[in-house]
C-alpha cells in the first residue's frame, strides 16, 4: 500500500456527487485531490482521508442507478470487495450509498499506476510479467473461490505497486493488484445483466463471451492470457478497433502467442487462451506456473523482447505444410467457421465495450 500523506483539513463542501470535483470533501472526511480514472461505472479520485491522514482511492457513482441491473452491479461491487481479502485485491475501507444508487467507495490507493500505462512505454521483461501473472492468478483464484467472475480483466484494471525492497536492498520489482469489480458476475446470486448479453471490454473477451454465453472462471483466465501477451510484446493480441470487429476476430482465430520467450511461456499462454474453456488451467494453476517462470535464471535480452511482437506463434494454414525446419510447438487445429456462421454468432452476442 502507498504511504499515507498528511493533508490539511479544509471546509466541508457538501455538494451533489454529480458535481464532485478536485477539492470537494465528502462527508467531512475524504478530500478529492486528483482524478485518476474514469469509466462506465464512475470516476476514481486519489483522495485524502483527513481523519486517518492517509491516501485513499475514492470511486464515485455520481448519478442515480438507471435500473435494477445498474443498482445491482453497484451493490455487488461493494459486497464483493468487502467479502474478499487478498494482497493482490484492492482493499475496501468504506462505502456510502443511497437508495437511488448514488454513492462512493473508499479503497486502497495503489501508487504505481496501471499496467496499461506501463505497457505504453514498451514491453516488460519476462521476470516482471511472471510476477504480475502470479499475482493476478492468485487474485482471480480468490475471486473464483468466492463464487464470482471478474469479467473485465484488462491492463487498465491491473494496478502496480511501487517496487518493494527489503532490508538487504533486495526484493520484488513489482506487485500487482486487481481492481474494478463493477461488472463482476456472482455465480450464486441474481443475474444483473440480460441473458445473451456480453458485458466487458471486447478486446479481452473469451470466445464464449463473444457468443453471449454465461461467464465462468475460465473467461478470466483467457483474458489474463491476452493481458500477459500484451505485456510481453507491447501490443494487443487482438488489435481490432471496434467491439464487433473484436468479437468476429475472437470467433475466427486464436490469439498470436509469442515464441521468443521460451517453450514454458509459449505453453502457458497457449493453454490460457485455448478455444475450449475446459482446456484452460485454473487461476491457481496459472499462479503456480508463473511462480516457476519467475524463478527462471535467464530471460530474453531487451533486443529480443522488443522484436517479440514480430515473432509470434500462428496456426498454419490447413493447405500449407509445416516446413521441416520450423520449431516444434503445440498447434491447435479446428474448423474455421463460415462467413454465415460468423454473422449469426456475431449478431447473437450483444456487446457492451465499456472501455477500450
Amino acid at each position: 500500500m502507498a504511504s499515507a500523506s498528511v493533508c490539511e483539513a479544509g471546509p466541508d463542501i457538501r455538494t451533489p456527487l454529480a458535481d464532485a470535483r478536485t477539492g470537494t470533501v465528502l462527508d467531512g472526511r475524504y478530500r478529492l485531490e486528483e482524478l485518476v480514472g474514469e469509466g462506465g461505472m464512475g470516476r476514481v479520485y486519489r483522495a485524502c482521508d483527513e481523519v486517518l491522514e492517509r491516501t485513499v482511492a475514492v470511486k464515485i457513482f455520481p448519478s442515480a442507478a438507471v435500473d435494477d441491473a445498474d443498482r445491482g452491479r453497484r451493490a455487488a461491487e461493494a459486497r464483493l470487495l468487502a467479502a474478499l481479502s487478498h494482497p493482490s485485491l484492492v482493499t475496501l475501507y468504506d462505502a456510502q450509498a443511497s437508495r437511488d444508487g448514488t454513492g462512493y467507495l473508499v479503497m486502497e490507493y495503489v501508487g504505481g499506476g496501471a499496467l496499461s500505462d506501463r505497457i505504453q512505454r514498451g514491453p516488460l521483461t519476462t521476470r516482471l510479467v511472471s510476477e504480475i501473472a502470479a499475482d493476478m492468478g492468485e487474485a482471480l483464484h480468490a475471486v473464483h473461490s468466492a463464487g464470482a467472475v471478474h469479467r473485465d480483466v484488462k491492463p487498465s484494471n491491473v494496478l502496480l505497486h511501487p517496487a518493494e525492497t527489503g532490508a538487504a536492498g533486495r526484493g520484488r520489482r513489482m506487485r500487482a493488484t486487481l481492481a474494478d469489480f463493477g461488472i463482476a458476475y456472482l455465480a450464486d446470486g441474481a443475474r444483473v445483466t440480460t441473458p445473451g448479453m456480453a458485458v466487458g471490454t471486447a478486446a479481452y473477451f473469451s470466445p464464449e463471451q463473444a457468443r453471449g454465453m454465461d461467464p465462468s472462471p475460465s473467461c478470466d483466465v483467457y483474458a489474463l492470457g491476452l493481458v500477459l501477451i500484451e505485456a510481453l510484446t507491447g501490443r494487443r493480441a487482438f488489435p481490432q478497433t471496434t467491439p464487433i470487429e473484436a468479437v468476429v476476430a475472437r470467433l475466427h482465430s486464436a490469439p498470436e502467442v509469442p515464441t521468443a520467450f521460451g517453450e514454458a511461456w509459449t505453453t502457458l499462454l497457449t493453454d490460457m487462451t485455448a478455444p475450449d474453456p475446459a482446456d484452460r488451467p485454473s487461476a491457481q494453476q496459472v499462479a503456480d506456473r508463473a511462480r516457476l517462470l519467475a524463478q527462471a535464471p535467464s530471460e530474453p535480452s531487451p533486443a529480443s523482447a522488443e522484436g517479440a511482437a514480430n515473432r509470434v506463434y500462428r496456426e498454419p494454414s490447413p493447405a500449407a505444410p509445416i516446413a521441416p525446419s520450423a520449431p516444434t510447438t503445440r498447434v491447435r487445429s479446428r474448423r474455421r467457421p463460415t462467413l454465415a456462421q460468423l454473422v449469426v454468432q456475431g449478431v447473437g452476442a450483444a456487446v457492451l465495450g465499456l472501455s477500450r
